[in-house]
């Protein structure tokens, strides 16, 4: 598995943890708990790097960067 394999994986993971978090939140009726509003910017923020993470090593496999 190449640097680009391994961060979408990452990615594709911290997706998933966001949607099971966002069920639970549903499920427990803790829409608007801090708690879970943390973890869900934490989640998101992380997301975030990781979409960017994965655009650097495209554009660095393709020679753009």
């Amino acid at each position: 598995m190449d640097d680009t394999d391994k961060v979408k994986l990452d990615h594709q993971r911290n997706k998933s943890e966001i949607v099971n978090l966002v069920k639970n939140m549903f499920a427990f009726d803790k829409w608007g708990d801090d708690e879970y509003k943390v973890k869900l910017q934490e989640l998101v923020a992380k997301d975030e790097q990781l979409v960017a993470d994965v655009i650097k090593k495209i554009k660095q496999e393709k020679g753009m960067e």
